[in-house]
């Protein structure tokens, strides 16, 4: 499995700034996302509407093309696992009330809940929550304590769970074995430079 500490990092990147400390606790502490794709989010903190909000936002965020998508590789089960078991009440309440808000503007669009609505609906709505938690993240960033906005969680966890997939350590990213095999005889110019102890 990949080094969880080059996982944080590469997370990190992709989101464009640093974790929360909750998703960070939970990577370390091994919570992974599960190995037969979605299957049933068994924690029980999201409710069934919620879980479905999660995973029609998860879709869209990594959604299936040659390679397998969000859903595929489980995780809205993910996402359930790490608001239940290392996320803090604070941030499951952000969590919990923005899928309700996402719900409730989507009854304002088009009187449909979140996931009934069309993929480009969906991605439109995204977009908007995309802003406002840049807007707030940047608001806040000299804030301490400041609150999160909850689709920045929801990212975090979405991308997160998936790189830690098999599929995503291996098909995203380059998966390196370490440590590797024992090669005692390796010329030092094909490694480059010494590593340093």
């Amino acid at each position: 499995m990949m080094d969880r500490r080059e996982l944080l990092y590469r997370a990190s990147m992709l989101l464009g700034s640093v974790i929360t400390a909750s998703a960070a606790s939970g990577v370390l502490a091994g919570c992974t996302t599960a190995p037969d794709g979605m299957g049933e989010v068994k924690s029980g903190f999201l409710s069934a509407e919620e879980i479905a909000t999660v995973s029609a936002m998860a879709e869209q965020i990594i959604p299936r093309t040659q390679t397998p998508g969000a859903l595929d590789v489980g995780v809205p089960a993910f996402i359930d696992r790490m608001l239940s078991g290392y996320y803090t009440d604070k941030e499951r309440g952000i969590v919990r009330a923005g899928l309700t808000s996402a719900n409730a503007d989507a009854a304002k669009l088009r009187g449909k809940s979140f996931p009934q609505l069309t993929a480009d609906e969906q991605v439109a709505l995204m977009h908007e929550y995309d802003k406002a938690q840049v807007n707030q993240t940047r608001a806040n960033a000299n804030v301490e304590g400041a609150s999160p906005h909850y689709f920045r969680l929801v990212k975090e966890l979405t991308i997160i769970g998936f790189c830690m997939s098999e599929t995503g350590a291996t098909k995203l990213m380059n998966y390196a074995q370490t440590p590797g095999p024992f090669r005692g005889d390796v010329p030092l110019s094909e490694v480059g430079k010494a590593s340093a102890l």
